[in-house]
């Protein structure tokens, strides 16, 4: 399924395969090139997002800002797990609250 977010951004979700662990991948393309990933899970009642990967050559254009925006639209619980240092801050800045050191949450209001 293709959906597009953005003014040439697109996010293409890929099946779901046993062999890459039950995660919802998702490719990020601006103007029909790949620019980034990202793996999540679809859950009843939530969305949980495991890794957002821009590629470097592509940071710093408020990519990455846009998919979450995104996922926010569509769902009312956003879960960022596993989040690592140095992405902490970006988490705060799209909204989410700590809830454990490496887990941020997202609620709409």
């Amino acid at each position: 399924m293709m959906v597009t977010i953005g003014p040439d951004l697109e996010l293409i979700q890929r099946p779901r395969r046993a062999d890459l662990g039950e995660y919802d991948w998702f490719d990020i393309e601006l103007a029909g090139t790949q620019v980034g990933k990202s793996r999540c899970r679809i859950e009843t009642g939530q969305f949980t997002v495991f890794s957002i990967m821009i590629y470097p050559e592509f940071e710093g254009q408020g990519i990455a800002r846009a998919v979450i925006d995104h996922f926010k639209g569509q769902h009312a619980i956003v879960i960022a797990d596993r989040v690592r240092f140095t992405a902490r801050a970006f988490w705060l800045k799209v909204g989410f609250v700590p809830e454990t050191i490496d887990r941020y949450v997202w609620h709409r209001d």
